[in-house]
């Protein structure tokens, strides 16, 4: 069974999937890497007026990951102490070349339980392997919970120490997106520290100059531009090949790893095009994401409308794949997301077809059986994928995946597409 057998979840179904030891994308970078700046306490270099002046460069090897309306975003490789705490991870912003943001995850419950343990000895009964899974993610609950509550108290006591009396900020324009940040000011450096505490979920601190104000998910540069201009914007990226590809330029990929975050991941890869600083750990709090190292229980629906409203766009939603709809899509520049049955025969043939036809030889799909395809009824898994393109010569979508290792994207057939999909997400003005 492939590795990449773990990187998609029944979102609809709460299905168990078999549990092998990957390390999440991300921090699986930051384990191999020895880094001589692992628990090594950053305070004093990344609070120095001097990196923020650009006079200094970050310490350390960074990696970079999806830029957002040409902020570049890279993340430090090494486990280093922030303000005398262990932090999780650290990500930094940057505008041509300017340090703008540094945000340091110091607890994260997506990290933390991944995909829900499901291996039961043999010889268990049904009743018994239903209580060994509840013994195993109480206690894994108990922990988490244990773990963030001495985090916070200590990273709190820590900040009230910088500012007694910190201001209350709240960003995002719709409902579900709406987070409340405790501002604390250091006068001295001329930062704010803006820390967002979403109860056993997410602990996160973000640097910033003071005078670099955020009120909003959506860029900076995209606040006061003209829907009209921003939707010319995205039209221009939409490219035909010699092949009769029209595909869409500029989605990145943003690897879920061991996580139950397909539907997440790809949503934080369309926002990050249309200009939105989202990432999967708040997105996985909005969502109403629970602690079960599954999806199960969350509010993806209301999500997925919520991004399209802070993008300052709408959404389509429809329980059927809609072609047309579809080509008018990534026509006008706008990726559409589709929640799809999976299958990892058709996977492997996906990507054969695909690598075939970009190393300039010959593909071509055999004639599908439709009844064959994943579906529902099979109880087959569903995946989120990303359709950034299609070829009508060769009746062909182009998708994405946020699996590590695919940046390239991949095709399938309009019939299996149509087939196999249950839900169609479609950004419109």
């Amino acid at each position: 069974m492939g590795v990449r057998f773990l990187f998609f979840f029944g979102l609809l179904l709460g299905l168990a999937l078999p549990t092998i030891a990957i390390p999440n994308a991300l921090f699986g970078a930051l384990a191999r890497n020895n880094s001589p700046l692992n628990g090594e306490d950053l305070t004093d270099r990344l609070l120095a007026p001097g990196l923020w002046a650009g006079g200094q460069a970050l310490p350390g090897d960074w990696l970079p990951t999806a830029s957002v309306a040409g902020v570049s975003k890279s993340y430090l490789l090494a486990r280093p102490k922030i303000l005398g705490l262990d932090a999780l991870l650290i990500q930094s912003s940057s505008r041509k070349g300017n340090l703008e943001e540094l945000q340091v995850t110091f607890a994260d419950a997506g990290s933390f339980f991944g995909y829900l343990d499901q291996r039961i000895p043999e010889g268990l009964s049904k009743k018994e392997a239903a209580e060994l899974v509840r013994i195993r993610l109480d206690k894994k609950q108990k922990e988490f919970s244990n773990f963030y509550r001495e985090t916070s108290e200590n990273l709190l006591k820590v900040l009230r120490g910088i500012d007694e009396q910190p201001d209350t900020l709240k960003r995002g324009r719709s409902r579900e997106l709406r987070a409340e940040f405790s501002v604390f000011h250091d006068m001295k450096r001329g930062l704010v520290l803006e820390l967002l505490e979403a109860k056993d979920r997410l602990l996160r601190l973000t640097i910033r100059p003071a005078d670099l104000e955020r009120k909003g998910w959506l860029d900076v540069s995209q606040e006061s531009v003209d829907p009209r201009d921003r939707l010319k914007g995205l039209s221009q990226g939409v490219r035909e090949t010699e092949r009769g590809d029209r595909i869409i330029d500029g989605v990145e990929i943003v690897p879920q790893g061991f996580r139950p975050y397909c539907g997440l991941n790809s949503l934080v890869m369309v926002s990050g095009y249309l200009g939105l600083h989202l990432d999967e750990d708040w997105l996985a709090v909005a969502g109403k994401f629970q602690n079960t190292g599954s999806a199960a229980g969350s509010d993806m629906m209301s999500l997925y409308g919520a991004v399209a409203r802070e993008a300052r766009f709408r959404l389509k939603r429809t329980n059927q794949y809609d072609h047309e709809s579809v080509r008018r899509s990534i026509r006008a520049g706008l990726p559409v997301i589709v929640w799809r049955r999976w299958d990892q025969d058709r996977d492997r043939l996906h990507t054969l077809v695909s690598n075939r036809l970009r190393k300039g030889g010959g593909g071509e799909f055999p004639k599908i059986d439709l009844q064959s395809l994943p579906s529902k009824k099979k109880r087959s898994p569903v995946h989120a994928s990303i359709i950034v393109g299609y070829n009508d010569g060769r009746s062909e979508v182009i998708f994405l995946e946020s699996w590590e290792g695919l940046k390239a994207p991949r095709r399938m057939p309009v019939s299996e597409m149509k087939a196999t999909t249950d839900f169609l997400f479609a950004f419109t003005p």
